[in-house]
């Protein structure tokens, strides 16, 4: 991450979502579906999408082949890994 700055923004974009923390800690090291995020934590499909979709466009999670549109497999970047390990360490 570029500053301390940027990753204060992230972290507070973490955890002003109700389920952004807890999608990102999912996937965590893993490759994993939006079905299977949503059925480990189980919390509803539409709320999973949403959460992917914001860690998305903050560049925290990435989709593995986006010309898959049924069973998208996704896994943290670079980014999203550090700010988990920095959030769980200060947990």
């Amino acid at each position: 991450m570029d500053t301390k700055k940027d990753l204060y923004k992230e972290i507070s974009f973490l955890k002003g979502g109700k389920y952004r923390f807890l999608v990102l800690s999912e996937i965590n090291d893993k490759f994993k579906t939006p079905t299977e995020i949503s059925k480990s934590l189980k919390i509803p499909m539409r709320e999973t999408s949403r959460a992917l979709q914001e860690l998305k466009s903050h560049g925290m999670v990435e989709v593995l082949d986006e010309s898959v549109k049924k069973g998208r497999t996704y896994r943290l970047t670079k980014k999203g890994l550090e700010t988990l390990r920095i959030l769980k360490k200060n947990m």
